[in-house]
């Protein structure tokens, strides 16, 4: 593999696991690219990467963590609006900031495609109750995905 064909592939690979995952620092940014996609590098590679494709740190349930830049106004107000994602056996629980919790409920209910049956909203909790309980983890998985809700560790 050239080094043009490695940089690409190792730049895919931050840009998803910084859409799928909450990362704080380079180091772990390395260890996962080592886990995930067998890719070795070090901070330095990665440093000039990040900037090369335009990742920002941004705070995120007081945390700060990197993010592709999001021009989309919806995208990011829904992002800044989730507290918590759960779920148990039947039922998925989100909640949001104080008094986004409709706006979230009606993008959840834009999402035909998450296998819902509907949502009910109240001030800063949104009920979701999924078509099927047998699958629930993978709706739970598909709409914190859906969301860019990155789970923090320990949570």
């Amino acid at each position: 593999m050239s080094d043009k064909q490695s940089s690409t592939a190792r730049q895919e690979a931050i840009k998803e696991l910084v859409n799928k995952k909450a990362i704080s620092d380079q180091k772990q940014l390395v260890e996962l690219l080592m886990e995930d996609y067998g890719i070795e590098t070090n901070q330095t590679v990665v440093s000039r990467d990040l900037r090369k494709l335009g990742v920002v740190k941004k705070m995120v349930n007081a945390v700060l963590v990197y993010e592709m830049p999001n021009i989309d106004i919806k995208t990011e107000i829904l992002r800044l609006a989730l507290v918590d994602i759960s779920h148990n056996e039947s039922m998925i629980v989100i909640k949001t900031h104080p008094g986004l919790a409709a706006f979230v409920g009606d993008c959840v209910d834009q999402h035909p495609d998450l296998e819902l049956l509907g949502s009910l909203a109240g001030e800063n909790v949104v009920f979701v109750a999924p078509k099927s309980i047998k699958n629930i983890h993978n709706t739970f998985k598909a709409l914190c995905e859906k969301f860019h809700f990155k789970k923090q560790k320990g949570s």
